[in-house]
């Protein structure tokens, strides 16, 4: 089924399940499970969560997966997931003169080359006729009022920011569109707590290319887009983020194991998932690393446990504070249970190392909290005045 904006075909509601792989999830649609394509390839944990509201279109010739997955209800708003469907989007946008910087652009090209990479469109200025090569960049990570791309680490996008930049000439610019989809969010940040160097990238290149970043209001049915808002990116905070701050350890004790954690002695872990968090005020990148690597020499009550550990992921918070027991606390109250004094041993806390039963990333309490921490935590640098 070929999709055009806007979108006047039949939508579908349904519920989210899980999530089978990358590509595949599992919906319910009037009590019946089905299989649905979801065209979206970031990770999706601040939205996807079992008994979420779906939109959905019904796909032709496919028995294996009949429908596919549109957009997903968050905070009261349909969130586009199909990010397919972006680029249409704001092609449509920009030829019906909606996004306001660009009223004097026309879309002279879709999916152009240049240096070897592959760019979504290319404008021109209908007086000057200078081009604008642009990629576009579908945003579903926010908070309260800040945005931030992307979820998960991006090496094609770090290099398609330095490739956009050296397009800088007389007649030729690169550019890049972030587009939220949140009407209510006012600003817009690099996600330097994911993906560092994708920060600094946008940073450092902020004078050669047009940097821009839209909220995307719709209408009642999900049709069409009724509103445009500009969203303020605020490069001075972003010039003074440092690689330090919070970091959050998940994984999972395929077994119940009996080990000896270095001076805490013998302790008992039940099989299920565990988070610790730990800081590190200088060089957070090279401390998660560290816990990262296989082979390493035993230093950290969690260096014992971890060789047990599977599945280990790491959450990055960047922070100018160490909130460390801060956020062990707010652990403590949507965990099942902590291991006493674990990681603990230079601060009051009852613990740094907490229990869950299942993945805790598959929690929506526990993605706010990463979300509180992460965004909102900074809302008042930009709400002081």
């Amino acid at each position: 089924m070929k999709i055009e904006y806007p979108f006047y075909f039949e939508k579908i509601k349904a519920t989210f399940l899980e999530r089978i792989n990358r590509f595949v999830v599992k919906i319910k649609i009037k009590e019946k499970e089905k299989l649905a394509y979801l065209p979206n390839p970031g990770r999706l944990w601040e939205i996807l969560f079992s008994g979420k509201p779906l939109l959905v279109f019904k796909n032709k010739n496919s028995s294996k997966l009949p429908y596919t997955v549109l957009a997903c209800e968050k905070d009261s708003n349909y969130i586009l997931l199909h990010t397919h469907l972006t680029n249409k989007i704001i092609k449509k946008l920009i030829e019906e003169e909606k996004i306001d910087f660009w009223k004097d652009y026309k879309v002279l090209k879709e999916e152009a080359k240049f240096n070897s990479s592959r760019f979504d469109l290319v404008l021109e200025n209908k007086q000057t006729f200078k081009k604008l090569v642009l990629e576009i960049k579908s945003c579903t990570l926010f908070g309260k009022e800040i945005a931030m791309f992307p979820d998960a680490e991006t090496k094609r996008g770090t290099r398609h920011i330095l490739k956009l930049a050296g397009l800088w000439g007389k007649d030729l610019k690169g550019g890049i569109l972030f587009v939220i989809m949140n009407p209510e969010i006012k600003y817009f940040l690099p996600a330097y707590h994911i993906d560092y160097q994708f920060s600094k990238a946008l940073i450092e290149v902020k004078d050669k290319i047009e940097i821009r970043a839209i909220a995307l209001k719709w209408d009642e049915t999900f049709t069409y887009v009724k509103e445009v808002k500009e969203l303020q990116i605020p490069f001075d905070f972003l010039k003074k983020i440092e690689d330090k701050g919070v970091y959050l350890l998940v994984f999972k004790i395929k077994n119940k194991e009996k080990l000896k954690i270095g001076s805490l002695g013998e302790r008992i872990f039940k099989k299920g998932f565990y988070v610790y968090v730990g800081s590190a005020m200088n060089n957070l990148t090279k401390r998660i690393n560290r816990h990262l690597r296989k082979s390493k020499k035993l230093k950290w009550h969690i260096d014992y446990l971890l060789k047990k550990g599977e599945n280990l992921k790491a959450i990055p918070i960047r922070s100018f504070e160490k909130k460390e027991c801060e956020i062990a606390e707010e652990l403590s109250l949507i965990s099942q249970g902590i291991i006493p004094d674990f990681g603990a041993s230079d601060c009051k806390c009852k613990s740094h190392l907490f229990y869950f039963s299942h993945n805790p990333l598959e929690k929506e309490e526990f993605q706010k909290l990463i979300i509180e921490y992460r965004i909102n935590k900074i809302n008042h640098v930009f709400t002081k005045n």
